[in-house]
């Protein structure tokens, strides 16, 4: 067997080198710089991201801001525009049990009557036609859905389309009239459709009025146990049934009959 030829050599042992290279290229440098490439990447997007941190806080705190000062306005309206809680304070408490309920709607009913009638008189004009305000319902069972219309909403609420209102007045009366709902407190009104007619300086208006009325309060009382009795069938003493305090001939449970508008 003859000897190698000595470039033999150093071709096989530079394709031998190369192929430990090669080797070690693939198997550990290769994948090791593209992991080290990918924690450089990873690193870029975690500084980026701690570079936007302060921006992100600043929409947090404004957007909380936000939120505070629509709260704020919204407490304001609240407090402007619905009923207090409680007879005394002229409004209603839907925490009472529902039997004193129907009895205190009654009154309620007459207060919101009495706003409403000082209310028809703003700007001087004088009152030709007046609407009323509906009495509540009578029974204690159905009390709060047919009167205050809850659950129907989610919330307990007030809604009264009135129909029709006439007044008579100079222009500016009447004008100062219709825009004298827009601040009627406890309620948001409505007005639609004015029509003046006659000969200035005496004209008359006519407009449809609404009424809503969202009513405060955390609790609401129960429904009536089955089998209590309610409405005009509670018993005697019970409130709302004969005989309870505060009750007149012809209306249980109180609250007289209702006030009706007179120009005075």
């Amino acid at each position: 067997m003859g000897k190698l030829h000595p470039l033999t050599w150093i071709i096989s042992g530079v394709a031998l080198g190369l192929a430990i290279l090669a080797l070690g290229y693939f198997m550990f440098f290769k994948p090791n710089m593209t992991e080290a490439q990918n924690y450089e990447e990873n690193a870029e997007l975690l500084q980026t991201e701690i570079s936007k941190r302060p921006q992100v806080q600043k929409r947090v705190k404004d957007a909380q801001e936000k939120v505070r000062v629509a709260d704020e306005s919204w407490q304001a309206i609240v407090e402007e525009k619905t009923p207090p809680v409680g007879l005394p304070n002229g409004g209603i408490d839907l925490a009472v049990n529902r039997w004193q309920l129907t009895a205190d709607s009654r009154h309620f009913r007459n207060l919101i009557q009495r706003q409403l009638n000082v209310q028809l008189k703003r700007g001087g004009v004088k009152v030709i036609n007046a609407p009323l305000i509906p009495d509540f319902p009578t029974d204690a069972d159905t009390i709060m859905e047919t009167g205050y219309n809850f659950p129907a909403y989610g919330f307990p609420v007030l809604i009264y389309n009135l129909g029709q209102v006439t007044v008579q007045g100079t222009f500016e009366q009447i004008a100062a009239n219709v825009e004298a709902w827009s601040e009627m407190p406890n309620f948001l009104a409505v007005t639609d459709a004015l029509a003046l007619s006659g000969t200035s300086p005496t004209l008359t208006g006519t407009y449809n009025l609404s009424l809503v009325g969202f009513i405060r309060g955390k609790n609401i009382a129960p429904p009536v146990p089955a089998g209590g009795g309610s409405g005009n069938n509670a018993g005697p003493g019970a409130p709302g049934g004969p005989g309870a305090p505060g009750g007149v001939p012809g209306r249980p449970g109180g609250g007289g009959p209702p006030p009706q508008f007179e120009d005075r």
